[in-house]
C-alpha cells in the first residue's frame, strides 16, 4: 500500500516526493548558505519576545526556563511567559532545599555517628551475656 501526496496538480507517491524533497533542500541549502546564516544571526541578535524588535548582540538576558535572549525589558521570566516554571523551581527550592555542610560540620557529624554506633555495639555486646533462667530445654 503506498501513500499519495497531492502536490498542486501532481498525484505522487510518498517516497518519490521526500526524495525530491530532500535533494531540493539540498541544493537550496548550497546555494543559500550565506542567507540562512544571516537569517540565523539576525534571530539571535534579536529579543525573543514577541513585537519587540530590540538587538540583544551586545547584552543579552538568556532564560534557563525556555532557553531563550531576551533584551533587559524583557529579560524578567515572569514578564515573557516562563511565570509557572519560576513558580514550579521557587517551590521545589524552597520544599526541598540542598543542605550543604561544610568541612568542619560534616567531620563533626561524622565522629557523632561513629560514636554512637561504637556505643550500641557495646550495648549489643553487654546484652548477649544474659542467662537462660526462664528458658525450658
Amino acid at each position: 500500500m503506498s501513500l499519495t501526496v497531492t502536490v498542486g496538480n501532481l498525484i505522487m507517491d510518498k517516497a518519490k516526493v521526500t526524495t525530491k524533497e530532500v535533494a531540493a533542500n539540498k541544493a537550496s541549502n548550497s546555494e543559500n548558505i550565506d542567507e540562512i546564516l544571516e537569517k540565523v544571526t539576525t534571530v539571535d541578535n534579536t529579543c525573543s519576545f514577541t513585537k519587540c524588535k530590540n538587538r540583544t548582540k551586545d547584552i543579552a538576558i538568556h532564560c534557563k526556563y525556555c532557553n531563550k535572549r531576551y533584551c533587559t525589558t524583557h529579560g524578567l521570566p515572569e514578564i515573557h511567559g516562563c511565570g509557572e516554571a519560576v513558580k514550579r523551581d521557587e517551590k521545589r527550592k524552597f520544599l526541598h532545599p540542598d543542605t550543604k555542610l561544610s568541612n568542619e560540620k560534616h567531620s563533626q557529624a561524622q565522629t557523632k555517628l561513629n560514636m554512637k554506633l561504637k556505643q550500641m555495639q557495646l550495648e549489643r555486646k553487654s546484652k548477649q551475656g544474659f542467662s537462660n533462667k526462664g528458658k525450658k530445654n
